[in-house]
């Protein structure tokens, strides 16, 4: 019984984690999306420059 009562807290504790680390990058979530779409197509435009 122990067991599953620190089971069920421990699954609390992280969707109280997810929801604070989600409240906390929603608002910046357009800038991450597109910052990460550009770091991509650099990425893929340096792999085409450098290849052999």
């Amino acid at each position: 019984m122990a067991k599953a009562r620190n089971f069920l807290l421990l699954l609390l504790l992280a969707a109280l984690t997810i929801r604070v680390l989600w409240l906390a990058v929603e608002p910046i979530l357009p800038y991450l999306v597109s910052g990460l779409a550009v770091l991509l197509v650099l990425g893929f435009v340096y792999h085409r420059m450098t290849r052999w």
